[in-house]
């Protein structure tokens, strides 16, 4: 091949469009900051561009045919509930609605922000992720450039559709859904890898029939009582069956005199978080793992610490938003 034709090859790929993604970047970013995390023990205590609900009964998960003729719910905002204490794991909003396509809905709380993801099944997942700000959100980075705006109402509240291109509101599958709760706050769906006939009407029947209410989320176990120096870094209820192996998994992590605590719990068979020898225990049908990395600057081994969680079983109606103490 001369310099010439090599050159000529080089000049038309550059020229053609880019292959969609092979991977799901979210996912990858999320759980890469937490294995990093993880292995430096830095925590920070308190998703990406993405960061919310439970209550004393899980969020039912609809799967009833979309039916886009239907104008979105007027849902009005709850005003700001004290935020419970005996739980690190407390939701700002929740789904009401969802397309059939999702089969699950996790939430995550602390140092990677506060969220709830609405998640289907597969290699390229199709995901919804519900995040509340206490001010309208910048631009997430990965849209760069200035984005349009264009105007969407959802239920009786004003406001966007966030795009790169004017003339495709769902930013080419890519979609950003923002509105105002009429307080101060915004509410912002992200949706991706979502194949689903009239997506647009969809998505706003979903934002439509969010409710934005802080609420604890019920979790699978009962901590009697945690060491004073105990401090929240992060929580989490993964339902990712495709690569977790479990349906479901409940991750709780402390920090400790810089020392950093987790507790896993899921059912029989489901890996253990965290940094240090885990110790682990299967009971009432779940298995429960404590891994912590210094227990000297916690103040309390592992075995300790899980001599003090009590297993609420696989049942989720038995589950508690009471979670320690």
């Amino acid at each position: 091949m001369t310099d010439h034709e090599l050159s000529t090859m080089l000049r038309d790929l550059a020229d053609s469009p880019a292959p969609p993604p092979a991977i799901d970047v979210e996912r990858a970013r999320r759980r890469g900051g937490r294995r990093r995390r993880l292995r430096s023990a830095a925590v920070v205590v308190g998703c990406a561009a993405v960061v919310a609900a439970g209550g004393v009964t899980a969020v039912s998960v609809s799967r009833e045919d979309v039916k886009p003729a239907l104008a979105p719910v007027a849902v009005a905002p709850q005003p700001p509930a004290a935020v419970p204490v005996d739980n690190p794991l407390v939701a700002k909003a929740s789904f009401g609605w969802l397309p059939e396509q999702i089969k699950g809905v996790e939430y995550g709380a602390g140092g990677h922000g506060d969220y709830a993801l609405a998640i289907g099944r597969g290699q390229l997942a199709p995901m919804i992720w519900l995040s509340v700000s206490d001010r309208e959100p910048p631009t997430p980075r990965d849209l760069g450039g200035t984005p349009k705006q264009i105007p969407q109402k959802v239920g009786n509240r004003d406001g966007y559709w966030l795009t790169t291109d004017a003339n495709d509101p769902l930013n080419h599958g890519d979609v950003y859904l923002r509105w105002s709760t009429g307080d101060g706050r915004w509410v912002q769906l992200h949706a991706y890898y979502l194949a689903v006939p009239d997506l647009q009407q969809v998505l706003t029947r979903v934002a439509g029939e969010v409710t934005v209410a802080t609420k604890a989320v019920p979790l699978p176990l009962h901590v009697t009582s945690l060491p004073p120096s105990f401090h929240p870094a992060e929580a989490s209820l993964w339902r990712r069956p495709d690569t977790d192996g479990v349906p479901w998994r409940a991750v709780l992590q402390y920090s400790s005199n810089g020392a950093l605590a987790t507790i896993t719990v899921s059912l029989p068979g489901g890996q253990a978080d965290g940094l240090g020898e885990p110790k682990c225990v299967t009971k009432n049908g779940l298995q429960a793992c404590v891994a912590i990395d210094q227990p000297a600057a916690a103040g309390i081994t592992s075995q300790e610490l899980l001599s003090r969680i009590t297993l609420l079983g696989p049942d989720e109606a038995k589950w508690t938003p009471h979670v320690i103490g």
